[in-house]
Protein backbone atom coordinates (compact mmCIF):
# COMPACT_ATOMS: atom_id res chain seq x y z
CA UNK A 1 0.00 0.00 0.00
CA UNK A 2 1.10 3.22 -1.17
CA UNK A 3 2.67 5.90 1.35
CA UNK A 4 0.40 8.74 0.01
CA UNK A 5 -2.92 6.22 0.64
CA UNK A 6 -2.03 5.05 4.28
CA UNK A 7 -1.74 8.43 4.92
CA UNK A 8 -5.28 9.35 3.40
CA UNK A 9 -6.99 6.86 5.44
CA UNK A 10 -4.98 7.46 8.90
CA UNK A 11 -6.03 11.36 8.46
CA UNK A 12 -9.48 10.40 7.55
CA UNK A 13 -9.95 8.40 10.80
CA UNK A 14 -7.72 11.64 12.81
CA UNK A 15 -11.26 13.25 13.60
CA UNK A 16 -13.51 12.03 16.32
CA UNK A 17 -16.50 12.71 14.18
CA UNK A 18 -15.44 10.44 11.22
CA UNK A 19 -14.67 8.05 13.37
CA UNK A 20 -18.24 8.36 14.42
CA UNK A 21 -19.67 8.20 11.62
CA UNK A 22 -17.11 5.41 9.89
CA UNK A 23 -18.54 3.14 12.82
CA UNK A 24 -21.87 3.81 12.03
CA UNK A 25 -21.27 2.83 8.86
CA UNK A 26 -19.60 -0.15 9.55
CA UNK A 27 -21.87 -1.41 11.73
CA UNK A 28 -24.85 -0.84 8.98
CA UNK A 29 -24.89 -2.65 5.29
CA UNK A 30 -25.85 0.65 3.56
CA UNK A 31 -26.97 4.09 5.20
CA UNK A 32 -27.93 7.45 3.84
CA UNK A 33 -26.54 10.71 4.47
CA UNK A 34 -30.02 11.47 6.13
CA UNK A 35 -30.09 8.51 8.60
CA UNK A 36 -25.95 9.35 9.47
CA UNK A 37 -27.28 13.20 10.14
CA UNK A 38 -29.93 11.97 12.14
CA UNK A 39 -28.09 9.37 14.41
CA UNK A 40 -24.60 11.47 14.89
CA UNK A 41 -26.74 14.65 15.65
CA UNK A 42 -24.96 17.56 13.68
CA UNK A 43 -26.09 19.49 10.79
CA UNK A 44 -26.32 17.98 7.49
CA UNK A 45 -23.36 20.24 5.54
CA UNK A 46 -20.93 18.88 8.16
CA UNK A 47 -21.97 15.53 7.82
CA UNK A 48 -21.67 15.76 4.21
CA UNK A 49 -18.07 17.38 4.89
CA UNK A 50 -16.81 14.34 6.82
CA UNK A 51 -18.47 12.12 3.86
CA UNK A 52 -16.82 13.55 1.08
CA UNK A 53 -12.58 12.49 3.18
CA UNK A 54 -14.08 9.73 4.62
CA UNK A 55 -14.75 8.75 0.63
CA UNK A 56 -12.11 10.25 -0.84
CA UNK A 57 -9.41 8.51 1.60
CA UNK A 58 -11.36 5.46 0.10
CA UNK A 59 -12.61 4.11 3.21
CA UNK A 60 -16.39 4.30 2.33
CA UNK A 61 -18.23 4.11 -1.06
CA UNK A 62 -21.20 5.50 -2.27
CA UNK A 63 -24.18 5.07 -4.10
CA UNK A 64 -26.48 7.68 -5.97
CA UNK A 65 -30.16 6.63 -6.17
CA UNK A 66 -31.64 9.76 -7.15
CA UNK A 67 -30.93 12.66 -5.18
CA UNK A 68 -29.86 10.05 -2.16
CA UNK A 69 -26.47 9.25 -1.23
CA UNK A 70 -26.13 5.60 0.44
CA UNK A 71 -22.56 4.61 2.29
CA UNK A 72 -20.99 1.42 2.86
CA UNK A 73 -17.41 0.51 4.12
CA UNK A 74 -15.09 -0.29 1.21
CA UNK A 75 -14.36 -3.63 2.15
CA UNK A 76 -10.79 -4.25 -0.19
CA UNK A 77 -9.76 -1.15 1.10
CA UNK A 78 -10.43 -1.51 5.09
CA UNK A 79 -8.77 -4.97 4.46
CA UNK A 80 -5.45 -3.28 2.60
CA UNK A 81 -4.75 -1.26 5.52
CA UNK A 82 -5.47 -3.55 7.79
CA UNK A 83 -2.43 -5.67 6.36
CA UNK A 84 -0.41 -2.73 6.54
CA UNK A 85 -1.00 -1.97 10.38
CA UNK A 86 -0.86 -6.33 11.44
CA UNK A 87 2.72 -6.32 10.17
CA UNK A 88 3.93 -3.64 12.94
CA UNK A 89 1.62 -6.22 15.52
CA UNK A 90 4.15 -9.03 14.10
CA UNK A 91 6.96 -7.48 14.65
CA UNK A 92 6.07 -6.96 18.38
Amino acid sequence: MAKTKISKLAKALADETRCKIFELIAKSKEISCKEITERIGLRQPTISHHLKILTESGLVNVRREGQFHYFSINKKTLAEFSNYLAQFQKAI
